[in-house]
């Protein structure tokens, strides 16, 4: 019966995270574009857009360099599903869903050994699975091309695999493995892996200790896996990115250390309280708490739309209470078990905090699903007090639950599905692929495109949306790095793409425009649209060319 339940759950998960995906989110972000379009390059010429034979480290990309296994994860879905929305998110899409079932799988492991009350150990890996399956945090970050979503799966997989070599030793061969694939997936699992395997190897240290031979030999194959990630972690490109996003190169706190230590006039005491490494201190541990802020967990979620509906915490707020219990419970019957969970979403934040960006949903994913497992333990523990008392206090107390759980969820899903689009579709580049679509007719009669990088990277939209032959760009872009380090391409065949509109426009060019800032006496030929009905860009021409 367990079996089917199981089933029936990871088929709704799947569900939930593919319904509709090639609309909802309701365009592609230009990091999804990006990974579709090198995965594609790929299919056909086995090189990324910048000609790179099968990189291993990095794609250059933006000038980003982002992760290597996402994109060649996507590589099967855009030869099977086409170059479009659905191809690219698919491969998170299905990996979020096969994180569920890996709860499951890690959970029952987990508590494999556990002497806890029948009622929570016999149903705790189902309920964490099925609380994962319904979590919003999850199911947002799962229908995107999100590289995180796609390196928690790999997370959580080496986790079962370390915690079931405990008991089958050849497997420590294999158990780093997928830490490994996390690794060459997302920038901060890198971070984390590190953190938390050494947690994890202390959390198995009878095992770890009486199998070091092979822990050994498990640790120096994932350490010549990572090899060809290591010229790359120490390149110029690495820290430049570092540099650009961390808070001990902020020079604001630098700025208010030194004024304080000017305004008490160069002392001692001054010198020692407002040293700038205090304030560095001070800002690491805001924005390592930020992360777990109510408001952040359970009401509003992440500041970013492409993480959040906004209106809805990373948690259902109906998990709060139990979230509290499950921790509590669980240090009293399982102190070991939790303290690991507790180091898992520490090691997970550790890295996240480093960032100026805070809260941030998407750095701290591989959290989850440790927030699932203690609420899943809060309710359980509940659900056993009131089996205490009386059966009709446990039916009650599930059907509340029950009730509360719908209707959360149900607003949820609304919002997700009828508000979320409409009110957010620019925070997703909205509106290149409309109006790449809408000149597919004309644009031939035209001997150059213009378009507005206003609202993102219009040069990988161009290639993705038209399936532009990655030969043919790499033979006619005109495209150089910029003194940040960023990649920008200002043309290629007959597109051009500008910031600000020439002094003389050209009889001759189809422009795709700010919709703020279109010129007068120009022949306006259709208007792009948020969904929200605000225009982004009009298309126009000086009315010289015949349609």
């Amino acid at each position: 019966m367990k079996k089917i339940v199981l089933a029936a759950l990871i088929f709704f998960a799947f569900l939930l995270r593919t319904y509709n995906i090639s609309h909802v989110p309701p365009a592609l972000s230009w990091d999804e574009v990006s990974i579709g379009y090198n995965a594609y390059s790929i299919l056909k010429t086995g090189k990324d857009e910048h000609g790179t034979f099968f990189p291993l480290a990095a794609f250059v990309a933006y000038g980003d360099y982002k992760p290597p296994f996402a994109i060649y994860l996507t590589v099967p879905s855009i030869a099977l599903f086409g170059l479009n929305e659905f191809g690219v998110r698919f491969p998170s899409a299905l990996l979020g869903t096969l994180t569920v079932l890996m709860t499951f799988f890690l959970v029952r492991e987990l508590f494999k050994k556990s002497k806890n009350y029948e009622l929570i150990t016999n149903n705790l890996p189902l309920v964490s699975a099925a609380l994962l399956a319904i979590s919003p945090w999850h199911i947002n970050l799962s229908r995107a091309g999100f590289e995180a979503t796609i390196a928690l799966f790999f997370v959580v997989f080496g986790t079962w695999l370390i915690l079931k070599a405990r008991y089958q030793p050849r497997m420590w061969l294999i158990a780093f493995i997928p830490y490994v694939l996390s690794m060459y997936t997302f920038n901060s699992s890198r971070y984390f892996v590190i953190i938390f395997s050494l947690g994890l190897l202390l959390f198995c240290w009878p095992a770890v200790r009486k199998n070091w031979k092979n822990v050994t030999l498990g640790c120096c194959i994932a350490g010549v896996m990572l090899l060809p990630l290591m010229p790359h972690l120490i390149s110029k490109e690495a820290r430049l990115r570092y540099t650009e996003v961390n808070i001990f190169t902020d020079p604001e706190i630098v700025k208010t250390a030194n004024e304080r230590i000017d305004r008490e006039g160069n002392s001692i005491i001054g010198k020692i309280i407002n040293n700038r490494r205090i304030g560095y201190a001070r800002s690491y541990l805001v924005h390592f708490f930020d992360n777990i802020k109510p408001d952040f967990l359970f009401i509003k979620g992440d500041g970013n739309p492409k993480f959040s509906i906004q209106d809805v915490g990373q948690l259902y707020w109906i998990e709060a209470p139990f979230l509290i219990i499950g921790i509590f419970a669980l240090l009293i019957t399982n102190a070991h078990i939790a303290l690991l969970l507790l180091f898992w979403i520490i090691a997970a934040i550790i890295p996240a905090a480093v960032a100026r960006e805070t809260p941030h949903a998407l750095r701290i994913l591989n959290s989850l699903p440790t927030w699932q497992i203690f609420i899943a333990f809060g309710i359980l523990s509940c659900a056993r007090f009131f089996k205490k008392i009386h059966s009709s206090a446990l039916i009650a107390f599930l059907l509340l639950l029950s009730f509360a759980y719908l209707l959360n969820g149900m607003y949820y899903l609304h919002k997700y599905y009828r508000h979320y689009p409409i009110e957010f579709s620019g925070e997703w580049q909205y509106g290149y692929r409309e109006a790449l679509m809408a000149i597919q007719s004309i644009e031939s009669k035209y001997t150059t495109i213009a378009i507005s990088e206003l609202i993102g990277r219009p040069y990988m939209y161009t290639l993705f949306y038209n399936e532009i032959d990655p030969i043919m760009f790499q033979r006619t872009k005109d495209a150089r790095f910029d003194t940040a380090g960023f990649y920008h391409v200002y043309g290629f065949g007959k597109y051009r793409f500008i910031s600000e509109l020439p002094a003389q426009l050209d009889s001759q060019t189809l422009y795709i425009w700010d919709a703020t800032t279109v010129p007068h006496g120009v022949r306006v030929l259709d208007t792009i649209r948020f969904l929200n009905g605000n225009p982004v860009l009009v298309i126009f021409d000086l009315g010289k060319v015949k349609l």
